[in-house]
């Protein structure tokens, strides 16, 4: 008896569920990727899909970040697929080139994320990253964290667009566990609908405890269950038992 006997395999999402960034003016390495990628291949001088898209940013994959950026400001889907692959091949020759120079990164866990994971770890639950960044920037954030090691499956930025798609891999890895053994943790009304279209429970943390969506905004899902901190244990220890 572990106390989590409904649950096997737990997902959870990078930003805003497990880690956020302090924003200090300076954009992240990956942002900064990003946009000399488009700068670059596009020739879009000045571009900073950070200041288009705001909040609306929060819950889009990496591959559907530029896709959506750039169909705000006039490029088509039909040229963002026809420049997708030089545009990644542009964020992975900067992401190289500068990672060793990222010292500040600004990143940090959020509060009682370590002592919940390590109560998951614990009671031996296979844990799992499902993100929209691709495997490579899920590393090294996890890296900066001080996470490494933690997380052994999971789907990635490079495996779909789609969120649902991505969680669907991540299922797909681990097909010796039942759906109904499964549930992911997330913070944004993406990570809801993914998890209520892929058929496995959910758990998204507000931003009363470090997320990045209010109650009101998560609970427009009508999907899953809503935590306000990842010490409310027992609450989503009762939620996962559900059958």
């Amino acid at each position: 008896m572990n106390g989590f006997d409904g649950l096997k395999l737990a997902f959870f999402d990078i930003d805003g569920t497990i880690i956020r960034r302090n924003f200090d003016g300076k954009l992240s390495l990956k942002s900064r990727a990003f946009n000399f990628a488009v700068e670059n291949v596009l020739e879009l001088k000045g571009f900073d899909y950070t200041r288009i898209m705001g909040k609306r940013i929060f819950g889009l994959t990496d591959r559907s970040i530029l896709k959506v950026t750039l169909g705000e400001i006039g490029i088509g889907e039909k040229e963002y697929y026809a420049n997708e692959s030089r545009l990644f091949l542009a964020i992975d020759e900067y992401f190289d080139r500068y990672i060793d120079e990222e010292k500040e990164s600004g990143y940090y866990c959020l509060p009682g994320i370590r002592d919940f994971l390590e109560t998951l770890k614990k009671s031996d639950i296979r844990l799992g990253l499902v993100t929209g960044n691709i495997k490579k920037h899920s590393e090294w954030k996890m890296g900066l964290c001080a996470l490494d090691g933690i997380f052994t499956t999971g789907g990635f930025g490079e495996d779909a667009e789609l969120r649902s798609d991505i969680l669907l891999a991540g299922i797909g890895r681990n097909s010796d566990i039942p759906t109904d053994r499964i549930c992911h943790f997330g913070d944004s009304p993406a990570d809801l609908i993914a998890a209520r279209e892929c058929g496995v429970k959910c758990v998204a943390i507000t931003d009363a405890g470090g997320g990045t969506h209010t109650r009101e905004e998560l609970e427009e899902a009508a999907y899953g269950f809503l935590i306000d901190s990842w010490g409310e244990i027992d609450k989503i220890r009762e939620y996962v038992g559900k059958a």
